[in-house]
């Protein structure tokens, strides 16, 4: 790739991953999402189970995941993310983010000498703590795959307190990670299955397909569902 680019040494940063949205999805998801969706400027999906707005005077705004109107936004998201499989970031050097860290945390992970010599450029000007891990996502991503399939939407007086439930219990750490792989993976492996299941064998590539199979889908359901019944 150097020799391509014409450069003597390429560094690759790279953060998890991030679903992209069109301009008129992204409208949709803060229209139905925040309480102030003209002056959100920033937002991001975080370890405690809530999206956080960031608005213009500053102030925060939290919704728990299980609030989303799950029904009305399933579209937003760009096909290639809702195909995709890299959701750590595989072929950066160095990945920075909040995905396998306690909240106010990030997450470091160095893939190679490359991503340790970036690293080492900025290791004195950083606090550090040794990775933790917490609870089980296991019974979470089973729970998560029905919901967004069918797409479920709780009031927000009980999605807040399912948020303050799964924050005290559910997964932290480097299983919150797991957690949201997982959730990814299965999401996406049904995206590929229903829109281009002649290419789910060949796409969906074999660490996935070992992650997938650890739960239940809803299609496997269906069909077991038919088998007993007859």
């Amino acid at each position: 790739m150097e020799q391509q680019l014409g450069l003597e040494k390429l560094y690759v940063l790279g953060t998890p991953c991030v679903d992209n949205v069109t301009r008129t999805g992204l409208q949709k998801f803060l229209e139905t999402t925040s309480r102030s969706p003209e002056t959100v400027v920033h937002y991001e999906f975080m370890q405690d189970f809530r999206v956080h707005f960031k608005h213009e005077d500053g102030s925060v705004e939290t919704v728990p995941f299980f609030g989303l109107k799950t029904n009305q936004l399933k579209d937003v998201f760009a096909p290639s993310c809702m195909s995709c499989f890299d959701y750590v970031n595989g072929l950066a050097d160095l990945v920075v983010g909040y995905m396998g860290a306690p909240f106010g945390w990030q997450w470091i992970v160095v893939r190679n000498q490359t991503g340790q010599d970036m690293l080492d450029l900025v290791m004195d000007q950083l606090d550090t703590q040794p990775v933790t891990s917490q609870g089980n996502r296991k019974a979470a991503v089973q729970q998560s795959i029905p919901a967004y399939d069918k797409g479920v939407t709780l009031p927000m007086w009980a999605a807040k307190l399912m948020g303050v439930v799964i924050e005290r219990i559910g997964p932290k750490g480097l299983e919150y990670a797991r957690f949201s792989i997982d959730s990814h993976f299965t999401r996406n492996y049904l995206y590929v299955q229903r829109h281009h299941p002649e290419k789910l064998a060949d796409h969906v590539p074999a660490f996935a397909q070992r992650i997938v199979s650890q739960y239940t889908l809803p299609e496997a359901e269906e069909s077991h569902a038919d088998s007993a019944g007859g």
